[in-house]
């Protein structure tokens, strides 16, 4: 008898909670893969460095590439950053990115031509 007494505006708050439901397991889902992705990039770079797979000259570069790998899981899985609203972070950071490269670029270059 109770379910007869229902508005419609009940049903939609029933399907916009069952969507949340939704959004929030997917989102944990991609938390998941995001944080098992990032523990097996440690183990690589670790184990790499360990078994002297790769040479001295090239594991520096290998270690900065994955820990760019992991840095874009962070800010973009953990963070939210490919959420709607979250601009004005991104082009902070890819303000910051630009100046430290900049500055990395010009110390380079002052050590070189010294």
């Amino acid at each position: 008898m109770a379910d007869q007494h229902k508005t419609p505006e009940t049903n939609v708050h029933r399907h916009e909670a069952v969507q949340r439901k939704l959004a929030l397991k997917e989102e944990r889902k991609h938390h998941n893969v995001s944080f098992i992705m990032m523990i097996l990039l440690t183990i690589v770079a670790f184990y790499a460095i360990w078994s002297d797979k790769i040479s001295d000259s090239f594991a520096v570069l290998f270690i900065l590439t994955l820990a760019v790998v992991q840095v874009f899981f962070q800010l973009y899985v953990w963070m939210h950053l490919n959420h709607k609203g979250h601009d004005f972070p991104i082009w902070g950071m890819a303000t910051g990115i630009l100046v430290a490269a900049v500055t990395v670029a010009s110390l380079m270059g002052m050590i070189w031509t010294s």
